[in-house]
């Protein structure tokens, strides 16, 4: 307790020095953080507490903000006082979330703003989702904690998600720091941030976005109440656009109905709620029956990170059901790319194909979703033991593939359970949400952005991560690039703001002021089981496989999480399950059959 009590206090006189540190320096705020990320990867590594301190020199403090959940509109009767400038940030994905917790670091006070900014985050749902540990999260690997906290948690003054004294609840007589934590989570403010003049104002709308009128510079919202919308309108200084990209099933007929797709916190849930219903359908039968029922079918579409670590976990979930030569349960891994993982390292990509095949999922490269045919209901498919509710969701998966000769050979796939991850395909509804506007898109209904992240024609507007495209070849849509390019957006928006608070039109000369995105690739990790992973880093120079990989993970996403006190959550949350998952194995080892006779 002590030591984590040091860790804490170390961490919060950290973050103060970086505040003064970041009014001194800003010109030089993208070079910083570039090379804080470069150094957290380093210190990871070496060292757990060491690497958690670095880190947070990228994070947004909270302790420059002051909360408000009451209305979103502001009106100053007093003309000869310059106006609150009004930031609004549409989207709380990594990059949303991340802008709207840095802008409040930056020294507004210094510059010609008399009045600290008011920010204001519009996401539809109250939660913030953390993508790569949703899997974890369906296994109770993870906590709704660690990987969903709701926003008003991650903005709120001296609130936070609550510590459930996880690792006191294991029963394995490691000691309670569930009080420390919560004395992190109590600690006031410093006196300096008591005055209301030197705060920012953030507050959490959750809404959906219907359209952007930038002539007028205003959001459209719908929000609903008691099952009633209603429809306002935002006015804004400055707009960062973060709605990540759109999923759409439609150009896939029968997609949207049988298969689930898995980017939502409801979806995660969903998921979990359909595994379970297999295990008790698995668990009903006995090994000969297992024989005599046809196998449970489960496919993933999308070969990309997410596909390859849902389809190798699932083999890890079900354990000897779905072993290889076993058919009780099969997995297969449906790809239109010639082969998985084709953008990771070369050590990811192997490390990835192995574990594929050392677990016997059934990879099908080159191969395309054409169509989702319904089960033949006037057949009997044997499964007289499987619940209803997993028959509804049956179905029969058209696909074609890629011979060596060119030709398309077309295969049907009876499938128990469809599970989506491939790529974000232009939805069939062309003006809607952010669409709802005049800003440039292309094809694909990103938003074109400049090397600076804002639209030209409009400088106040910035758009990034998955829905902007400030170059010809897009970076890829991973959190890492939404991170880094939050803090530019950020510093940005504060650079226009600080040039000609009094216009969104802005001349040249403040342009030139703007930081141009760089993307630094610090490298990728990927889940290969609960007890396995594979990180490359830093160009390579650190490859790392296995179970020792599965711990550095964790810990890593933990301080990549919006605010330090979440990743001290998830750090201490992750640990826990680990540590539990461990003694129960070994628990299980360790025991003798019980002989009833």
């Amino acid at each position: 307790m002590d030591l984590l009590a040091l860790l804490i206090e170390s961490m919060q006189r950290h973050k103060a020095k970086e505040r003064r540190d970041s009014r001194r320096s800003m010109t030089t705020m993208n070079a910083g953080s570039v090379l804080n990320t470069i150094l957290m990867h380093i210190l990871c590594i070496i060292s757990f507490s060491s690497a958690y301190t670095s880190f947070t020199s990228t994070k947004g403090s909270s302790t420059l903000s002051r909360t408000l959940y009451s209305t979103i509109n502001s009106n100053n009767s007093n003309e000869n006082i310059k106006k609150q400038p009004h930031i609004v940030v549409l989207g709380g994905g990594f990059g949303g979330i991340n802008t709207a917790l840095t802008l409040p670091t930056l020294p507004w006070a210094e510059n010609n703003i008399s009045k600290q900014p008011k920010i204001t985050l519009i996401d539809k749902s109250e939660r913030f989702v953390f993508l790569p540990l949703l899997y974890e999260l369906c296994v109770d690997d993870a906590s709704v904690n660690e990987v969903a906290p709701t926003f008003k948690s991650l903005i709120e003054e001296n609130g936070g998600v609550t510590y459930p004294g996880l690792i006191a609840s294991l029963g394995s007589g490691l000691p309670d720091l569930s009080s420390a934590l919560q004395l992190f989570t109590s600690r006031k403010q410093d006196k300096e941030d008591n005055d209301t003049d030197d705060e920012t104002d953030i507050s959490f709308v959750q809404a959906q976005v219907e359209g952007i009128d930038v002539n007028t510079q205003q959001v459209v919202i719908s929000k609903s109440s008691n099952g009633n919308n209603s429809i306002e309108s935002i006015v804004y200084d400055a707009l960062i656009i973060a709605t990540g990209s759109e999923i759409s099933l439609d150009a896939i007929p029968g997609a949207s109905q049988y298969a689930l797709p898995f980017y939502t916190v409801d979806q995660a849930f969903e998921l979990k709620r359909r595994l379970k219903l297999l295990d008790t359908y698995l668990q009903q039968q006995s090994d000969d029956e297992k024989k005599q029922q046809p196998p449970v079918n489960i496919v993933v579409v999308g070969g990309g990170y997410a596909g390859v670590e849902l389809a190798t976990n699932l083999v890890d979930r079900f354990g000897s059901d779905a072993a290889k030569n076993d058919g009780s349960v099969n997995v297969s891994l449906v790809h239109r790319g010639e082969q998985v993982l084709e953008y990771a390292t070369e050590h990811n990509r192997k490390a990835g194909t192995d574990r594929l095949n050392e677990v016997g999922v059934n990879v099908m490269t080159s191969t395309s979703v054409v169509e989702v045919l319904p089960c033949n209901e006037d057949v009997d498919d044997g499964n007289d033991m499987m619940p209803v509710s997993l028959k509804n969701e049956q179905c029969i998966l058209k696909v074609t593939t890629k011979s060596e000769d060119g030709a398309d050979v077309e295969e049907l796939l009876p499938t128990t359970l469809l599970l989506w991850t491939a790529g974000a395909t232009p939805t069939s509804i062309q003006n809607k949400g952010i669409r709802n506007s005049i800003l440039p898109r292309d094809a694909m209904g990103r938003i074109l952005s400049s090397p600076t992240l804002n639209v030209p024609d409009y400088p106040n507007i910035f758009a990034i991560g998955d829905c902007s495209r400030p170059k010809k070849i897009p970076y890829p849509g991973t959190a890492q690039v939404a991170i880094q390019q939050a803090t530019v957006a950020a510093y940005n928006v504060y650079a226009t703001l600080s040039g000609d608070s009094s216009s969104s039109r802005v001349g040249s000369e403040q342009r030139s002021k703007l930081l141009p995105f760089k993307y630094l690739n610090l490298g990728e990790m990927m889940t290969l089981g609960s007890d396995d992973a594979t990180i490359s880093t830093l160009g390579g120079l650190v490859e790392l496989s296995g179970p020792t990989a599965s711990w550095l993970r964790r810990w890593i996403y933990a301080f990549r999480m919006p605010t330090p006190k979440q990743g001290v959550v998830a750090a201490m949350d992750s640990t826990g399950r680990k540590l539990a998952r461990g003694a129960a194995g070994r628990r299980r080892r360790k025991s003798k059959p019980v002989d009833w006779k």
